[in-house]
């Protein structure tokens, strides 16, 4: 693919413009948007743009939205998110929608039906073009089908039931023959599974992007192959599979659009895909990403450090095994900012680069596990029942070691809650008295921390711009951005949105809901995950929850591993926006989002009144939050139309 695409592409994705609205009756135009190679190249990267910026808290409402991260305001001066952050605050309303990708607006750039009428267009009309090579050409019709069955995808989790657009609908018909139904979630996956089964066995697509910086962001097999087992664990899960909450969808014919009995089966055809996903990934080079680069800082990198960029640099390190599928650098800047804090007086004269809003709450804190890798509340060892209590660093443990003393600041004043943590908290938050990595370190003996009391610098020093709970993003912000007067760096990625943790994790996921007992296939592949995040020394879960947990044999049942296997994505996928998906999918959003968004007391400078929980927000989410409501403008307009319950 020639060179200008990317740059085309990242005009058309900053624009956030339509290239070609056309009207598809409209002969003349059609012709003319293929009648050179440069031109349907054009109309290809058109169809990519419809892609949400998953890099942005108000496109990608999944960061936001759930109870992961949450901000001081809605809007100020230096911010305006009255979209995202009103549906956490369970604001979401059926006369003008949200984040409406139905219609597009209220945070949706786009309508996702337009995009799917576009990429239908396309498939259509990628015929004789001139110049175009029949190779290039049945790789590129392949890639529009992948992109309609992703915006087919995305509709069908925020929406449920859905019309299929499978053929654009001509413009001479009468308005009653443009009345679109919505059809079952069977036949949504049958048919957009059926699109990706075509694509692979076409096998036109690339194995791997090969040019890198021309076609970053385009789609391969294995982000096919992937796509296709996201939507089949989508349909084995809870919300779709079995759930009478959504008796009240019924389709014309008199059948339930989503299905009311539980079908074991789905999670067989899951497992299946994520084992050829899998495969394919691997077999084109993708694998959990490690960190061995040098870095020029007295005494080099260490163990712990090293392990840390493993775990940061699998997100923001562009171009890394790791990534089977990531999309869009326009908003990682922005983002990263948002989450940065700031520890030296440089910071605070930048605020622009260091507005540390993006706040992880203390929920999702929780879920990291300690440091002998199971949840706090069942280590034997931790003490939970202190966890909130403060105390002062260095701790030692009976050999003598220091296991924070490159992870927390000695000598300082901070909540339990921050000790004796697994790795991934450690890479993922950062916290009061908590160190943080980056290239602005000259020594690894001088790892700088943050202070995020009142009135200090990483803490809340006016009425704007400062973290609500206490916590920051570190997960989200590029080790090697440079924050100086003198001049300032911020390295921006590619935001992911397949990574290969995430199909080992369903992959355990759904081998576990298909056998009767979990055994060396369930925990094999979420062993891979795990130790990369340096836990279980021996390699084996299930020992690790036999000397540590108080519930020894919760690996050995269905059960037991179901919820394992639920934390451990919550941990491993933390800030990437997965947790509201999956909350939504397992059918426990309600229990998880109806709960008190909490922080510490932000406003005191002194320790002991700084760590003293608050309750920030309140919400109550309701079964009819499962599902978005479609506009009251959309249901007069077609009276084919059915609202989701309870809207």
């Amino acid at each position: 693919m020639r060179k200008y695409f990317l740059i085309l592409f990242f005009i058309l994705c900053s624009c956030q413009k339509d290239y070609l609205d056309v009207v598809p009756d409209n002969i003349a135009t059609i012709e003319l948007a293929f009648n050179t190679r440069s031109s349907a190249e054009n109309f290809l990267a058109t169809c990519y743009t419809y892609i949400p910026e998953h890099a942005n808290v108000i496109q990608n409402f999944s960061l936001l939205a759930g109870d992961e991260v949450w901000y001081y305001a809605e809007n100020d001066f230096y911010m305006n998110n009255e979209t995202s952050f009103r549906l956490a605050k369970g604001m979401q309303n059926s006369s003008s929608p949200y984040l409406n990708y139905w219609d597009g607006g209220r945070g949706a750039p786009h309508s996702l039906f337009v995009a799917l009428r576009d990429c239908n267009i396309f498939i259509k009309n990628l015929v004789n073009v001139p110049g175009l090579e029949e190779e290039e050409r049945l790789r590129w019709i392949d890639e529009a089908k992948v992109l309609k069955a992703f915006y087919h995808f995305w509709l069908m989790q925020m929406y449920g039931p859905i019309p299929i657009v499978k053929d654009n609908i001509d413009v001479g018909n009468s308005s009653e023959n443009t009345y679109v139904e919505r059809k079952s979630i069977d036949n949504i996956v049958s048919y957009i599974t059926g699109l990706l089964d075509e694509v692979i066995n076409d096998n036109n697509l690339p194995g791997i992007i090969n040019y890198i910086y021309t076609e970053s962001g385009r789609i391969t097999m294995p982000v096919a192959k992937a796509l296709k087992a996201k939507i089949l664990v989508l349909s084995a899960s809870p919300i779709f599979n079995g759930n009478t909450d959504f008796n009240e969808l019924i389709g014309s014919d008199g059948n339930n659009l989503v299905n009311q009995n539980y079908d074991p089966q789905k999670w067989v055809l899951a497992s299946k895909a994520l084992k050829e996903a899998i495969e394919s990934a691997e077999s084109n080079g993708h694998k959990l990403y490690n960190f061995n680069k040098q870095i020029p800082i007295v005494g080099g990198i260490n163990e712990e450090i090293t392990r840390e960029l493993s775990l940061r640099a699998a997100i923001t390190e562009p171009f890394n095994t790791e990534i089977v599928w990531a999309y869009g650098p326009e908003w990682t800047g922005d983002l990263q900012m948002w989450c940065q804090p700031r520890w030296t007086a440089d910071h605070s004269a930048l605020f622009g680069y260091t507005k540390k809003s993006h706040a992880p709450t203390l929920n999702m804190v929780e879920t990291f596990y300690s440091n002998n890798g199971v949840p706090i509340y069942e280590d034997k060892l931790w003490g939970y029942d202190n966890k909130y209590d403060v105390v002062q660093t260095p701790i030692l443990d009976n050999s003598n070691e220091n296991y924070h003393e490159f992870y927390i600041e000695d000598n300082y004043y901070t909540s339990k809650l921050h000790t004796y943590r697994e790795p991934r908290f450690y890479s993922s938050i950062g916290f009061d008295g908590g160190k943080w990595f980056s290239l602005e370190t000259e020594n690894i003996n001088l790892i700088p921390h943050l202070d995020a009391k009142a009135g200090a610098l990483s803490g809340k020093q006016g009425f704007e711009i400062y973290s609500i709970t206490g916590y920051f993003a570190k997960k989200l912000v590029h080790y090697e951005n440079i924050i100086s007067v003198e001049g300032s760096t911020i390295q921006g990625y590619s935001f992911p949105i397949i990574r290969l943790s995430d199909l080992y994790l369903m992959y355990s996921e759904a081998l576990n809901e298909v056998k009767g007992t979990p055994d060396s296939e369930v925990y094999e592949h979420i062993q891979k995950v795990r130790t990369r995040a340096g836990l279980d020394k021996d390699g084996d879960l299930v020992n690790t929850w036999n000397k540590f947990s108080n519930n020894p044999s919760k690996p050995l049942t269905k059960e037991g591993m179901r919820k394992i296997i639920h934390q451990e994505r919550m941990i491993e996928l933390a800030l990437e926006g997965h947790r509201y998906w999956d909350l939504r999918r397992w059918k426990l959003a309600d229990e998880y989002f109806s709960k008190p968004i909490q922080g510490w007391d932000i406003f005191k400078s002194d320790v002991e009144s700084f760590y003293e929980v608050e309750n920030i927000f309140y919400r109550n989410f309701l079964v009819k939050d499962y599902l978005w409501p479609i506009s009251q403008n959309e249901l007069l307009r077609n009276p084919k139309l059915i609202q989701n319950p309870g809207w």
